[in-house]
C-alpha cells in the first residue's frame, strides 16, 4: 500500500481530495494532510510517503523550497504539484526537483486520477532495493548522511 501526503493551505481542497479519491482502488492510503510547510515537512518525515501532492504557495515557505530541503532524503517519492499559479519559473524549478506532474487549480478529477495512476505505475516498476523501508537505516531520514558516508 502506497502512502500519500497531501499539502495545501486550503483545508477544503486537501480534505476534499482525501475524501473523493478511492485510494484503496489504487493501492494507496492518504496517510496525512498538512496546511503549511512546517507541518508538511514533518508529515513527510514521519510518514515517509511514496506519493506527495503539494501546493506551491503554502504558509511558512513555498512548497518547492520545502521539497528542495527533503528531496535528497526521499528520492523515491513521486511528487505532483497542484497550484493555481501559472508561472513558468515555478514549473521549471519543479522539473529540476523531480516533480512528475504540475497540475493547475482548479483541476479536474480525471487529471488527478491520471497523475495518481502514473505515480503508482512508476512505484510499481521500482526494483525492490529501491524500497526505502528495505534499506538499512531507513527508519530515520537523518541517516541519509550516514548511508552516503
Amino acid at each position: 500500500m502506497y502512502k500519500v501526503v497531501l499539502i495545501d493551505d486550503e483545508a477544503i481542497i486537501a480534505e476534499g481530495f482525501r475524501k473523493v479519491v478511492d485510494w484503496s482502488a489504487r493501492s494507496c492510503q492518504a496517510a496525512a494532510l498538512a496546511q503549511d510547510a512546517v507541518s508538511g515537512a514533518q508529515a513527510i518525515r514521519e510518514y515517509r510517503p511514496d506519493i506527495l501532492f503539494t501546493d506551491i504557495k503554502i504558509p511558512g515557505e513555498n512548497g518547492l523550497t520545502m521539497l528542495a530541503g527533503l528531496r535528497g532524503v526521499f528520492s523515491w517519492m513521486q511528487i505532483a504539484v497542484l497550484t493555481g499559479y501559472r508561472d513558468f519559473e515555478y514549473a521549471q524549478r519543479a522539473i529540476r526537483l523531480g516533480v512528475v506532474r504540475f497540475l493547475l487549480k482548479p483541476s479536474k478529477m480525471d487529471e488527478l486520477t491520471v497523475a495518481l495512476e502514473y505515480m503508482t505505475g512508476v512505484l510499481d516498476r521500482l526494483p525492490p532495493e529501491a524500497d526505502p523501508d528495505s534499506q538499512p537505516g531507513s527508519e530515520d531520514p537523518s541517516s541519509f548522511l550516514v548511508r552516503q558516508a
